[in-house]
């Protein structure tokens, strides 16, 4: 897969100065002002980074995101998005606040292992989670009804299937919850409950 440089596309920030920052990783799905559309009302208490893929790429480099953490901040991230932000979790555990994956369609776990679906299983080493279970910070596994698309147009390539985000969750020492009513973006489709869970775990 080709990476691109992450791409801060727009910030949204009508807290008081020095409020909590939140950086919050897209995929190549949906624009992320589309993809984060439910959260907007939440600049009001935090500080709001959304990082996408560059226009004509298919990914972001999890070493570009470590860097926009800096002195620390809070990490979203929804469907491939997820995915890279597990992995700068992973490699840079002292600038997370908290850690929150939305639908992580692109991961599978196995025994002590978190891989991108495609990979060999014994080729690569993909993501041991053991830093993940040790990390000090909460974290926190968002999922709608299984198999659902993103919308009527768009789905992911790896639709999450019954059972997987509780498995990811078991993996990291996550928090899970489901969503029954929502689609492949729960932030989207009932922002109202996800929101309220963002809010507890970033207000802490």
């Amino acid at each position: 897969m080709r990476r691109e440089r992450p791409m801060v596309t727009t910030v949204w920030d009508e807290a008081t100065p020095g409020a909590p920052r939140v950086v919050m990783v897209y995929g190549p799905l949906a624009p992320g002002t589309e993809v984060f559309a439910g959260q907007r009302m939440l600049a009001e208490l935090f500080r709001l980074e959304l990082v996408g893929p560059a226009a004509d790429g298919i990914g972001v480099d999890p070493s570009g995101i470590a860097e926009l953490l800096d002195q620390g901040a809070h990490l979203v991230g929804h469907c491939t998005g997820a995915t890279v932000a597990l992995h700068v979790a992973a490699a840079a555990p002292q600038a997370v606040r908290s850690l929150t994956l939305l639908e992580p369609c692109a991961l599978r776990a196995t025994a002590g292992r978190l891989a991108a679906y495609g990979e060999p299983a014994a080729d690569t080493p993909g993501l041991r989670p053991a830093a993940l279970l040790t990390a000090d910070w909460p974290k926190l596994i968002v999922n709608g009804a299984p198999g659902r698309p993103y919308d009527d147009r768009r789905g992911c390539p790896h639709p999450t299937p019954p059972g997987y985000g509780e498995q990811v969750a078991d993996a990291i020492g996550a928090r899970h919850l489901r969503v029954e009513d929502a689609g492949h973006a729960p932030q989207r489709d009932r922002p109202g409950r996800v929101n309220t869970a963002l809010r507890r775990l970033w207000q802490g």
